[in-house]
This record gives C-alpha cells, sequence and structure tokens, in this order.
C-alpha cells in the first residue's frame, strides 16, 4: 500500500512539474554583416562596443521580432562622422525591400546609449 501511495505521490509531482513549462521568448535570427567604410573606422575604440550594443538593440526590437522573413540579413556599413560611428543597416531580402524593418540607422557615441532608427526605403 506503501508503495502504491508513493508511486501515486511521484506520478503527481512529476505531472506538477511538467505543466510548468518556461515561458516561449520571443526571437528572431538575425545576420550582420559588417563593412567598414574607412580604415579608421575599422580601428574606431568604440566599434565593438558598438557592434554588441546595435545588434542587441536589433534583436529586441518590436519590428525585427514581428517581421514576416524567417532571417533578416543586414549589410550593415559604418563608417567614423566626426568622433561618432554611424552605421547603416540594408536588408539582404529584395523581395521586403520597402518592409520597415529593412532599412535602419544608428549613431553610436561614446557614453550615449545607441539608438537604432528604422526607415522604410530612406
Amino acid at each position: 500500500m506503501k508503495r502504491l501511495a508513493l508511486s501515486f505521490i511521484a506520478a503527481f509531482l512529476l505531472a506538477s512539474c511538467a505543466q510548468h513549462e518556461e515561458p516561449e521568448v520571443d526571437f528572431k535570427p538575425i545576420q550582420l554583416n559588417w563593412s567598414a567604410q574607412s580604415g579608421q573606422a575599422e580601428s574606431h575604440p568604440d566599434k565593438d562596443r558598438c557592434v554588441i550594443s546595435i545588434t542587441s538593440a536589433l534583436m529586441q526590437d518590436k519590428r525585427i521580432l514581428a517581421s514576416k522573413m524567417e532571417l533578416l540579413d543586414y549589410l550593415v556599413l559604418y563608417d567614423v562622422k566626426g568622433e561618432n560611428l554611424e552605421f547603416k543597416g540594408i536588408c539582404g531580402n529584395v523581395a521586403f525591400k520597402d518592409a520597415a524593418e529593412c532599412h535602419w540607422t544608428a549613431v553610436c557615441a561614446a557614453g550615449e546609449n545607441v539608438v537604432v532608427k528604422f526607415h522604410n526605403g530612406d
């Protein structure tokens, strides 16, 4: 009888744990092909921080997460503008060239958060 009760309790606990699934995380695969337009941009001291910040911002953006494209593939051109780095992302999938998520710019300045601005074909 004890074995039956223990088996019942174990089955109950197992079923209870199985019902508590982890919440689904929104994720959209993106590929960023970075291309410096000058040697000064390639060796800029903030380049790595900017690349990480922009990648993070894109992966969390609602336009990216809601995109109808299975994989967002961008050519990202960047260069120095004043003391900052300026980035321009262009979608590689021409079938979606007018989609809001296919054209964006970002300026990365020392000590400031990066803001990605989307442009519909500009």
